[in-house]
């Protein structure tokens, strides 16, 4: 697989929330550890609105191709939304949990527009974790 360059992952003059912090850590660590994961990140398109209903918290994570935009708050329209509490959403950014699963037992609520239909999922493949040494 041939090299790419970084993705550069930034928050937004508004984004200075916790979540929105840890959003970019997580996406920073995952992009910086793998070859894969920065040209899978360069393949996505789209916006996914993330929200700790336990904490009102939401952010907006804008994936352009050429960079990640982090912002604070729902900024729509949305090609995906994930929903649930603080800890389900950290798994899920750690790469620990499934957002088909996890909506299936009801820990998240995930929604999917039409024409992006598979874009949690995508995004899942980006953060999930890889077995050790399959980088």
């Amino acid at each position: 697989m041939t090299a790419i360059a970084d993705i550069p992952v930034r928050l937004d003059d508004d984004a200075t929330s916790g979540l929105a912090s840890i959003v970019q850590q997580f996406l920073e660590q995952q992009l910086a550890d793998s070859t894969r994961r920065r040209v899978r990140a360069s393949r996505l398109r789209g916006r996914l609105g993330l929200t700790a209903t336990d904490y009102d918290a939401s952010v907006t994570v804008d994936f352009r191709g050429d960079e990640i935009a982090i912002s604070d708050g729902s900024a729509g329209p949305f090609d995906a939304t994930i929903a649930g509490s603080y800890q389900s959403l950290t798994k899920l950014l750690q790469g620990r949990s499934n957002p088909l699963i996890e909506h299936l037992r009801g820990r998240l609520k995930v929604t999917s527009r039409i024409g992006n239909l598979f874009f949690p999922l995508r995004v899942h493949r980006l953060m999930k974790l890889a077995p050790e040494g399959n980088h």
